[in-house]
């Protein structure tokens, strides 16, 4: 193999695939990307057995098309340290030159028969869907994820397809996240219409830097899911089990509404879980007719206060939250404004943003915020 490629796409491509790419394991072999250089294409493959990624890297020139196989980590960080904008690449029996102006690094190469096989997609996608809108969906509900639980259908997202509608859920059993959009359907009907995807792999999509490339190909099967965006794919093993019926948690009778600027929210309950701490985790929401007054109180530490215009015209209620519940889904509104609608103090809050979004958080004990 000998070629040389363009620096910058080069270290795009390496940074998705070291998210891939397992870095405690030990299998040395699934630290390790797989090279693959064609006439005029360089593939680049990861896998740790569950996720797997294949990236297109189109600004080279072969001149002898090959394989080789090196450790992720060690090829993405002489990459990115180096500053000529082309690098000159090629093999021999044991090794990976790789070569700058000034600059040569030998790297050992690994067996590529031991390269476990990383799978394609066979066949049309089932629908195609605005990359920006896709990843809005994710940004909104995965951060409502489960991380650790035992309950593993929790710990992705389910995709829900209906006509043309996609909809995207998530819960870690305190909040729920839930958003949908429209997609473009593909040829035939999807032969899955529900699937849990892992966390992990839709934050590649979001790593992913493929220039030019504005749609997203999704095709689901019974036991795995691709993502196709230009010339990278992802592919993944789905979450087992059954994700629970998130529409039943979703209460139907809040009657008071708040209406919020997001920056001036985010930046009030940013200031108030300053005083927070792990005995006292809750801060105190005070509503009353256009004021909203955040409060919190940490043992030993301190009380602290702070109070923003809100259009509220209902009877005065107080309520108490996580602030990081409230704090992770403010990040990721894309609108001026949000609004908050209550029942009671001991019922959970709906959040809602553009058409299509929802956030449902449960309070937390007021003697306790």
């Amino acid at each position: 193999m000998k070629l040389r490629f363009n620096r910058q796409e080069m270290g795009d491509a390496l940074a998705a695939i070291c998210s891939v790419a397992a870095a405690r394991t030990p299998k040395e072999i699934l630290k390790c990307v797989r090279l693959e250089a064609k006439a005029d294409v360089l593939l680049l493959s990861a896998t740790d057995l569950e996720l797997s990624l294949r990236c297109a890297v189109t600004q080279v020139e072969v001149d002898e098309p090959g394989d080789s196989v090196v450790n992720a980590d060690t090829l993405a960080r002489i990459v990115r340290e180096s500053r000529d904008e082309l690098l000159g690449a090629e093999t021999d029996a044991t090794q990976l030159h790789i070569r700058g102006s000034g600059s040569h690094f030998q790297i050992v190469t690994q067996d590529v028969g031991d390269f476990p096989p990383v799978p394609a997609m066979e066949g049309e996608a089932d629908f195609t869907i605005e990359r920006d809108v896709l990843q809005r969906l994710v940004e909104w509900t995965s951060l409502a994820a489960a991380r650790e639980s035992t309950r593993y259908a929790i710990n992705g997202v389910l995709w829900e397809i209906d006509g043309d509608k996609l909809t995207l859920a998530a819960t870690d059993g305190r909040r729920l996240s839930v958003a949908h959009d429209k997609f473009t359907a593909g040829k035939g009907s999807p032969a899955v219409t529900e699937a849990i995807l892992p966390v992990k792999a839709l934050s590649v999509l979001s790593r992913l830097s493929v220039e030019g490339a504005t749609a997203v190909a999704v095709k689901l099967t019974a036991n795995q899911a691709f993502i196709t965006l230009g010339g990278a794919v992802i592919g993944t093993s789905l979450v087992e089990g059954h994700f629970p019926n998130y529409r039943d948690v979703v209460p139907a009778d809040c009657d008071r509404t708040a209406m919020l600027k997001t920056a001036e929210f985010l930046s009030a309950l940013k200031q108030a879980s300053l005083l927070t701490n792990e005995e006292s985790k809750g801060v105190r929401l005070a509503f009353s007719e256009g004021d909203l007054t955040i409060s919190s109180r940490a043992p030993e530490q301190g009380e602290a206060t702070v109070s923003i215009p809100v259009e509220f015209k209902h009877e005065p209620l107080e309520v108490g939250f996580n602030p990081v519940f409230l704090l992770d889904v403010l990040r990721a509104v894309h609108t001026d404004e949000i609004t908050l609608s209550l029942k009671e103090a001991n019922r959970p809050g709906v959040l809602r943003a553009q058409d299509g979004f929802l956030y449902v958080v449960m309070p937390v004990n007021l003697t306790s915020a």
